[in-house]
């Protein structure tokens, strides 16, 4: 009878016992990356967008077009068009790379599509050197001479690798700790699922008028909760995309020949190719130039046995035995698997010569999650969709790195924390009370503090700055793409000087509001800087329905005004005016429970 009395209560107490432990890692999982899984999460979902932030930072590419033609209009007119213009500009764009560089090694070449109206080649005349980039008019096949600039390829960059350099040195140490901040926020978002009791009731709760830390938490809840399966695949699946980084021991292990481990030969399973066909040299290495080559029946050949599907690169290179060869890709938005079937054809007689397409179950596997994570397959309503979610996703790791601030500050004040207004009246070290006597908080979190207004706020405002020095730093001086780069991590940096002085050497309730304020407008400056530098405003956009344009600049106003509305809401006076109204509230109901950060 004894034994059977006190099971149950032992079983309970482990229970809690596992939930607090799991709510302890949770907590420190996201704390101790939180601002740059912050960072990384904002630039992956600008990156989704990455195509037109290329094309919005390059404004000479619109001169391409005429007044009434869309980007669009002109790609698909360009890269469908069964009677050969795709043709027609891939031969054009060639022809006129080979008079340019006729040396040439190697060349990449990606047609004009939806998002992309120029034609882009990729070009180097060494064995294995950096790649060169090339813009060409899709109608004349001659080059176009671009402002340089990263683009919204910073953006994408900087979210893998924390790329701060256009030909940074840094980059597998920074994918490196990406994958460790990943694999921390994997953590994060399960054992955030394991100490979570009421995830399906705080699916549909939100109580932003509570106050103090129950808004927080409800609106940490609801942003983890509501696309929760979204961040579980965008998290794993990015793990994934460099498994061979992080867990290169399956590879050594299976893949061993006479010399050691044949790694080649995994990635020529991974991707559907013969190993023999893969090539691997070094940058000193001689490689003979490419001849002319006839693209037109390659290409015909190409979209017959693909069913007139869409072609989406063309490249030539030079193979394992030193033949020229044709590799012809299929477009990256025909189906969700990564990487798209490919045809290899003799660059001389145009003969075709292998398909490469992943088969196995593995490599499909791969192939998917691939794909899932960067979306290339996505029209323009899914990708607003995604953006969405990546939104919902930095608001989540956002309110979690408050709440935490929020929660240790009333602990330290004795009361309870739903009944605090958060540090992020940040700065703030005032008691909620009118007449509470001053309370200053420990170094470390003030310190916490200080990092959160520099994130949280810092990163949307140099992200303004970085797009604003395209339209403000000249056009012709060198280096111009690290000159940007320059002025965003400034801007970050100026942020964190700022931060710091407001909520460690003298606590000051302007921490956030001011660089809030900042953000609001710089990107709301961004679409009259665009007029004023450009022939691609508004005025001009708008009427002729280049929405790949207009687009931009609208996003940038309703940035700008989300931003204003924040620095607004946490002005000094106003917060001071709720902090009271939530002290009397808190008098006249009593005290409320406290309230986990778990939600449990």
């Amino acid at each position: 009878m004894t034994t059977g009395t006190t099971t149950p209560a032992r079983n309970g107490a482990d229970r809690e016992g596992f939930r607090q432990a799991m709510a302890w890692l949770h907590t420190w999982a996201g704390l101790i990356l939180g601002w740059l899984l912050f960072a990384i999460f904002l630039t992956g979902t600008l990156s989704f967008f990455r195509s037109e932030f290329n094309l919005w930072m390059r404004p000479e590419l619109h001169s391409m077009l005429g007044a009434a033609t869309t980007p669009a209009n002109q790609a698909a007119q360009a890269a469908n068009d069964a009677d050969g213009a795709a043709f027609q500009v891939a031969q054009k764009s060639i022809d006129a790379l080979m008079r340019k560089v006729p040396d040439v090694t190697q060349w990449i070449l990606h047609l004009p599509d939806e998002r992309d109206p120029a034609v882009n080649i990729l070009w180097r005349d060494t064995g294995n050197g950096r790649f060169e980039t090339l813009r060409m008019d899709p109608q004349t096949g001659e080059a176009i001479d671009t402002r340089q600039t990263m683009g919204g390829d910073f953006f994408y960059r900087f979210h893998y690798e924390l790329r701060t350099a256009q030909k940074g040195r840094w980059a597998i140490e920074g994918r490196w700790v990406v994958g460790v901040a990943t694999m921390m926020m994997f953590i994060a978002l399960i054992t955030g699922v394991i100490t979570h009791r009421r995830i399906f009731k705080d699916f549909f709760t939100f109580r932003p008028t509570k106050g103090g830390q129950r808004a927080w938490l409800d609106a940490h809840n609801v942003s983890g909760v509501l696309v929760l399966p979204f961040y579980l695949m965008i998290t794993f699946s990015g793990l994934m995309i460099f498994h061979t980084l992080y867990m290169p021991a399956g590879i050594a292990a299976t893949y061993k020949n006479e010399k050691g481990v044949d790694s080649n030969a995994y990635f020529a399973e991974l991707q559907g190719e013969k190993a023999e066909q893969r090539v691997r040299r070094g940058p000193g290495d001689k490689v003979a130039p490419l001849p002319a080559i006839a693209l037109q029946p390659i290409l015909n050949e190409a979209r017959t046995r693909w069913d007139n599907g869409r072609i989406g690169s063309v490249q030539a290179r030079r193979d394992a035995k030193g033949r020229a060869v044709v590799e012809v890709t299929r477009h990256e938005g025909d189906r969700l698997q990564y990487r798209p079937p490919r045809l290899l054809f003799d660059a001389t007689t145009g003969q075709w010569l292998d398909q490469a397409d992943p088969t196995g179950p593995a490599a499909k596997t791969y192939g998917v999650l691939y794909g899932l994570h960067m979306a290339r397959f996505a029209d323009m309503g899914l990708r607003w969709a995604l953006f969405g979610f990546g939104v919902l996703g930095s608001l989540m790791i956002a309110t979690g790195m408050v709440l935490w601030s929020v929660k240790r500050g009333a602990k330290h004040l004795g009361r309870s924390p739903s009944q605090l207004q958060p540090q992020m009246q940040p700065g703030s070290n005032d008691a909620t009370e009118p007449h509470a006597k001053p309370f200053k908080a420990p170094f470390g979190e003030r310190l916490v503090v200080g990092i959160n207004i520099a994130t949280l706020a810092g990163l949307p405002l140099a992200c303004g700055v970085y797009l604003a020095s395209n339209r403000l730093i000249p056009v012709g001086i060198d280096g111009r793409a690290d000159v940007e780069l320059a002025w965003f991590f400034s801007a970050w940096g100026l942020t964190l000087l700022w931060a710091l002085a407001c909520a460690v050497v003298r606590p000051s309730r302007m921490g956030w509001s001011v660089p809030l304020g900042a953000a609001g407008l710089v990107w709301a400056a961004l679409p009259v800087l665009n007029a004023v530098t450009t022939h691609t405003h508004l005025g001009i956009t708008l009427p002729a329905g280049q929405w790949a344009w207009a687009g931009m600049d609208l996003a940038f106003l309703v940035n700008g005004a989300v931003f204003g509305w924040l620095s607004w809401r946490l002005r000094p006076g106003r917060v001071r005016r709720a902090s009271a109204r939530a002290a009397n509230v808190s008098r006249q109901v009593g005290p409320a429970p406290d309230v986990s950060a778990s939600g449990a």
